[in-house]
């Protein structure tokens, strides 16, 4: 099995110094084959904040793949929002509006569902477009057969019932549809500071993926009184096993919570007990 690890909701301007260090150690210790960040990297979109967001990232050794969050659109400069809403993001992560990493095992690709201005008057709300639908197919279409595919995004597909007035990903139905064609197995999402995973599939659709959210993982942002959390994700063609590794004060991280899914005619189950 290869591993992913799933980190999210840093939120650096309102970060922990303690865990990202103890994060830093762990991630280096552990080598994954690749670490997945699943948006709002600042809590502002400051430049102070994205420079220390690029120097915890040049920190880690493995492989990063990183989606923006909501968190990394200027929210106190509507000029700078809707005219450059990417820039310091740009200038600071990575200009690459399709990150991807590839491998025999692997194929993640990351989409970016925060948006500039939104229909609702939550702006704090995304979607994703017929147009990064078409990537998907794309990107799919030339990976390895054996290698387990997998989507990063920064809005959840799954509703929370302690957040049920936190929307999900808009658009939903449009992307599981598109995901199930390409053969998409894993989609990793966070937004909401919950850790949470289960199975689901397009409305009226033949197969299964799963869904995993992580939690915050360094920031003092917490929700609904869950720890600061980040998922390890140990994977293969046959099962995924999702480990929770939440905060301990007086322990550091330490594991929490394991759910396992295994493969099936119809997609992916819940592994029995």
């Amino acid at each position: 099995m290869t591993t992913i690890y799933q980190i999210s909701d840093l939120h650096f301007g309102r970060e922990r110094p303690a865990l990202v260090r103890a994060l830093v150690d762990e991630i280096n210790t552990r080598a994954p084959e690749l670490v997945a960040v699943s948006g709002d990297l600042t809590q502002s979109a400051r430049r102070r904040e994205f420079a220390a967001t690029r120097d915890f990232l040049a920190q880690l050794a493995p492989p990063v793949l990183v989606v923006p969050g909501n968190h990394d659109v200027p929210d106190w400069d509507l000029i700078r929002r809707l005219l450059r809403p990417w820039k310091r993001y740009g200038r600071y992560i990575t200009e690459d509006p399709y990150p991807s990493y590839s491998s025999p095992t692997l194929a993640v690709l990351g989409l970016n569902s925060a948006r500039r201005w939104s229909p609702h008057t939550d702006w704090s709300r995304g979607r994703l477009s017929a147009y990064q639908m078409d990537e998907v197919e794309r990107f799919f279409a030339g990976a390895q057969p054996g290698a387990v595919r997998v989507v990063v995004v920064h809005h959840p597909f799954v509703a929370h019932e302690l957040v049920l007035g936190r929307g999900v990903i808009g658009r939903k139905e449009m992307a599981l549809e598109c995901f199930e064609h390409a053969g998409v197995d894993l989609m990793l999402s966070g937004h909401l500071h919950i850790h949470h995973s289960e199975t689901m599939a397009a409305r009226g659709g033949e197969r299964t993926l799963v869904a995993a959210q992580a939690g915050t993982t360094v920031s003092d942002r917490l929700k609904a009184g869950y720890p600061n959390s980040f998922n390890i994700i140990e994977l293969d063609r046959a099962r995924i096993r999702i480990r929770i590794r939440c905060w301990a004060e007086d322990n550091g991280f330490r594991d929490c919570e394991r759910l396992d899914y295994r493969r099936a005619p119809a997609g992916w189950e819940p592994e029995p007990a």
